[in-house]
């Protein structure tokens, strides 16, 4: 069970609870609130994720991407106590969420860590010094046989994993689909009909999104619709070939290259018998990867 402010402020005096540096202000009834520190890292710009807040002053998370902080607070605790600690209600109901452990064991020394996760299709920032976490502390009835001695005691810097789950980022691709999908809606604004199922969609889309992987289904349907219009709404009988992805990778490089000429989605499709979901997931990733691209001279754009 926490242990109330009287209690902490108890712990505090005789040395069995360390918070250092130690604020007042962050005492709450029954827990105490932990600030941004200076180590924090983020999706890298100019390859570097690490960020030096008390420089920085700001930290900003970007749409869909992870963060992970150190505390401003050093912890220290005795083999009588142990904690837990997790994210404060109004960074909640701004659409972060936090990963942490399940508890602070007996016998820990050095800041807490946490990942976070920005949810939102909005950027989210914090500033250095901001209080974000809750700690709650409680008694044991019965002192610890041994202190912690895990990877994180007295730890105050990221560990290769942390730095992964960085660095690997890859959620900035549907912010760039989300502005594709707006720069398509001007191209084809003549065709007034599918210029307004585009903006009825995208209106859905920022007020209602609930995952990525939900989007990402979305944009590919409103995508498909979208290649039908723009042939001409053809009408093809194609019986799907079951492939992976990287024997429809393969086939789809070699058609490019032995055709001359611009290649519409559903071209790809129909002569190599693959289906359309997968055509434009392939070709969307080889036009990012600068294989595959437009031919100005020949009409519409190919993919």
């Amino acid at each position: 069970m926490p242990i109330s402010d009287t209690e902490i402020r108890a712990a505090l005096d005789s040395g069995e609870v360390e918070i250092t540096p130690y604020d007042p202000e962050m005492l709450q009834p029954a827990s105490y609130d932990l600030k941004v520190g200076r180590r924090a890292a983020t999706v890298p710009k100019n390859g570097e994720p690490r960020i030096d807040l008390e420089k920085e002053r700001v930290l900003l998370i970007a749409p869909y991407a992870p963060a992970v902080i150190f505390t401003h607070e050093v912890l220290k605790l005795s083999l009588r106590y142990t904690g837990r600690f997790g994210l404060k209600s109004g960074l909640a109901r701004r659409g972060v969420t936090a990963s942490v452990g399940v508890q602070v064991d007996p016998g820990f020394h050095g800041p807490l860590s946490v990942t976070l996760l920005n949810h939102t299709p909005t950027p989210v920032m914090l500033n250095y010094g901001e209080d974000f976490l809750t700690l709650e502390l409680e008694k044991l009835a019965v002192p610890a046989s041994r202190p912690y001695k895990g990877e994180y005691q007295g730890r105050d810097n990221f560990s290769s994993r942390e730095l992964e789950s960085v660095i690997g980022f890859k959620g900035h691709a549907l912010t760039d689909v989300v502005k594709g999908f707006d720069d398509i809606r001007d191209a084809v604004r003549g065709v007034a009909t599918m210029a307004q199922k585009i903006d009825v969609f995208m209106d859905q889309h920022r007020q209602e999104i609930v995952s990525m992987q939900e989007m990402n289904h979305a944009l590919m349907a409103e995508m498909k619709k979208l290649v039908q219009h723009m042939v001409g709404e053809r009408i093809i009988t194609v019986v799907p070939r079951t492939l992976s992805p990287e024997e429809a990778r393969r086939e789809i490089l070699d058609l490019f290259r032995s055709t001359k000429g611009p290649l519409f989605y559903s071209d790809i499709a129909e002569r190599l018998q693959l289906d359309l979901e997968q055509v434009l997931e392939i070709t969307t990733e080889l036009e990012r990867e600068g294989l595959v691209g437009e031919l100005g001279d020949h009409g519409p754009a190919r993919p």
